[in-house]
């Protein structure tokens, strides 16, 4: 029974969590300086054929009626359709976007996590040495860069400079493949700057928090404990000390998927990359409202899976923690 309760409640959570996510994006976004019309009819065109845009897209009602005509749509599974794709329902654009930001941050995140982990590992079992030292320095030096920034001097660097890579894109314009094999390692080719961006500025995160917890976890008593029975210290480190410092670890994964919206935006920029992030600034440059509504609801979706996720997977690496 306790276990229903909890759910219900975590149900009623994200129900409530959702429709305040949706008003505040739908307030948010109407309150944006300028009037989208502008965009969308030719400045050329007289202003009659911008009433009738705003009638078209029921931007004539008062903002209340606004907001419960879009919420009602948004309950039943209609999102709306984009003002600047062709009418397309905002679902479909979004999705197509979401699966090259998904390959974008699902291999970034992978790889800060793993390297991260293993960084922050050796730092924190040999705290105060130079290894240490060098470490949480590049890390923090890294981390401090602006993500535009550092793209730019890898684009500058890699790809003009030395011809290593590609400037823009996921894919050769124009490019025939002989086969799936030549296409994937195409796709590879222009992955590799982009990630490479991703993984130098959100690597410290995890380097830090993996470093601090282990730091902590060796001064526990148990710690102790096995010293005193003459465990070595590399069995120490790796089968008592660090499964119990990565609970902060998946904490902050889960909160990566965030990165869907606001770090992966410059990087995406930059790259020209045809994902979400470049997807949100178009829209936002062209006050396409209903885009950036749907766009924000799914990566709220998404956070909020991703946490429910880590409290389960929670449950499997430290046994003291219960729903």
């Amino acid at each position: 029974m306790q276990a229903r309760t909890i759910l219900a409640r975590k149900l009623v959570n994200l129900a409530l969590t959702l429709l305040a996510v949706w008003t505040l994006n739908f307030f948010l976004f109407h309150m944006l300086p300028g009037d989208p019309t502008y965009a969308l009819v030719p400045a050329r065109l007289p202003e009659a054929a911008r009433e009738e845009m705003r009638l078209v897209f029921g931007l004539d009602q008062p903002l209340l009626d606004q907001y419960f005509i879009s919420l009602k749509s948004a309950l039943s599974g209609d999102f709306g359709t984009s003002w600047f794709n062709r009418n397309e329902p905002v679902l479909d654009v979004v999705v197509e976007k979401m699966k090259n930001t998904l390959l974008l941050v699902g291999v970034g995140t992978f790889l800060s996590v793993y390297i991260g982990v293993r960084l922050g590992v050796i730092a924190g079992s040999r705290r105060g040495e130079a290894s240490d030292v060098v470490i949480v320095g590049t890390s923090l030096a890294f981390y401090a860069m602006p993500a535009f920034w550092l793209a730019m001097i890898l684009l500058m660097i890699l790809a003009v400079r030395f011809d290593l890579f590609p400037l823009h894109g996921f894919k050769t314009i124009g490019a025939e493949y002989d086969s799936l094999l030549d296409e994937i390692a195409d796709r590879l080719w222009h992955l590799v700057l982009p990630v490479a961006t991703f993984v130098l500025i959100t690597l410290s995160e995890f380097v830090l928090m993996m470093r601090n917890a282990l730091i902590d976890v060796l001064t526990e008593d148990f710690i102790n404990t096995a010293r005193a029975k003459g465990v070595s210290p590399n069995v120490i480190i790796r089968k008592h000390a660090v499964p119990n410092a990565l609970l902060p670890t998946i904490a902050t994964t889960a909160m990566f998927v965030g990165w869907i919206v606001t770090g992966a935006i410059m990087i995406e920029v930059v790259f020209s990359w045809p994902g979400v992030g470049e997807l949100t600034w178009q829209a936002l440059d062209k006050r396409d409202f209903p885009v950036l509504q749907g766009i924000f609801l799914f990566v709220t979706v998404a956070m909020l899976l991703a946490n429910f996720v880590a409290d389960i997977v929670y449950t499997y690496i430290d046994p003291r923690v219960k729903i």
